[in-house]
């Protein structure tokens, strides 16, 4: 990025993200949308049903505390500024502050009229973050039709089992399916045959 357009201090997380409820006489439509998408809960003592309710709290701390200014936080994410300016809304049948607003960006809410959650995170963390979201892939399910009473742990973990962030996943999908191969003293060999992917049976001294 241009140096001028690094979030590196506290005034320069309030001009990219807000996390409070704006003004309804200047920003109407603003407003209105950050009631619709960017409120969190209500949950807590307000509703102990609510699906974020771990062991009593929510697991992602709402409601937030009160903060008169924008501070750099311990664990590289910033204590987004929430004024107790008097700003109130009714939702979901409970009565909400600044504690409870999702961070979000004006210009984002505003141009696409959803939850954007908007977060700064200036440090060395922002690489975990970014790579964290890249490899993690596609929402996975494993499952097994075994008979009954008959679980085969060792299979399982085989079938099943994630290698490494480039994607090599070894597992059932509609146009996949395994071989494998074990040879006398010598290691297993999984050939993973697909649609688009055809491993063909080759001799262990030549894949080694």
């Amino acid at each position: 990025m241009k140096k001028g357009s690094n979030l590196t201090t506290p005034d320069a997380y309030d001009k990219v993200i807000s996390a409070e409820l704006p003004n309804k006489d200047k920003y109407p439509v603003l407003h209105s949308l950050v009631i619709k998408h960017m409120l969190h809960g209500p949950c807590g003592v307000l509703n102990r049903k609510c699906a974020c309710m771990v062991n009593g709290e929510c697991r992602f701390r709402y409601p937030r505390q009160f903060c008169a200014a924008t501070q750099q936080g311990k664990d590289s994410y910033p204590l987004y500024r929430r004024r107790d300016d008097g700003r109130r809304v009714k939702v979901r049948g409970a009565e909400l502050d600044n504690r409870w607003v999702v961070p979000y960006n004006p210009r984002l809410l505003m141009t696409y009229n959803c939850h954007i959650n908007v977060e700064a995170c200036s440090s060395i963390k922002a690489c975990k973050y970014l790579f964290k979201y890249v490899h993690k892939g596609h929402d996975r399910a494993s499952y097994s039709v075994d008979p009954a009473g008959v679980i085969n742990e060792i299979h399982q973990y085989r079938d099943a089992r994630y290698i490494s962030p480039w994607k090599l996943y070894i597992g059932f999908s509609a146009s996949t399916f395994l071989e494998f191969v074990h040879l006398f003293c010598s290691s297993s060999v999984i050939y993973l045959i697909c649609s688009l992917l055809l491993l063909r049976r080759q001799p262990i001294s030549r894949m080694l």
